[in-house]
C-alpha cells in the first residue's frame, strides 16, 4: 500500500512509512508506545516480532493475576434491598390494577352507561335514521344531482 501511495519514494522512507503506518494500526496503544520506543532500526519484520512479543508478555501476565475474593453477605444485602425496593413498587401497581379490575366488573361502568340508539325519524331505538324503514329510499340516497 505504501508503495502504491508512494512509488517515487527511496525503500528506506517506504519501510519507515510502513513500520509507522504499522505501529498506529495496532488495536492496543500501550503496545504501539513500547513497539515505538523499542525499535532501534525501522524494519517492518523486527516491528512484528516485537509487537507479538509485547503482546504475549501481557497476556501472561494478566493470567496471573490475583483473584479477589467476594464476601457472600454483600451479596445477601443487596438482594434484600432489591427485593424490599421491588415490592414498594410492585405493591401500589397491584392495588391500581385492583381498583381497575373492579371497576371493569361493576354495573356503573361506562360501557353501561350509554343510552341506546334512537332513530330521528320513527322514534324507535335499535336504528338510525339512515337504516329506518320508514323514511323514504329518495331522501336516503341524498342528493344524486
Amino acid at each position: 500500500m505504501v508503495n502504491l501511495a508512494y512509488p517515487t519514494a527511496p525503500a528506506e522512507v517506504i519501510e519507515q512509512l510502513s513500520v509507522s503506518s504499522f505501529i498506529e494500526g495496532l488495536r492496543d496503544p500501550e503496545i504501539g508506545q513500547l513497539v515505538r520506543l523499542a525499535r532501534h532500526k525501522p524494519d517492518i519484520s523486527e516491528a512484528l516480532a516485537q509487537a507479538l512479543e509485547i503482546e504475549a508478555a501481557k497476556q501472561a501476565f494478566r493470567g496471573t493475576s490475583k483473584i479477589r475474593q467476594v464476601k457472600t453477605y454483600q451479596y445477601q444485602d443487596r438482594e434484600r434491598k432489591m427485593q424490599r425496593s421491588s415490592k414498594n413498587l410492585v405493591d401500589p401497581i397491584k392495588d391500581v390494577l385492583e381498583k381497575f379490575t373492579d371497576g371493569q366488573n361493576s354495573e356503573d361502568s361506562t360501557t353501561n352507561k350509554r343510552r341506546p340508539i334512537r332513530c330521528w325519524t320513527c322514534g324507535v331505538e335499535g336504528h338510525v335514521r339512515s337504516r329506518c324503514p320508514q323514511y323514504p329510499a329518495e331522501q336516503n340516497q341524498g342528493n344524486a344531482n
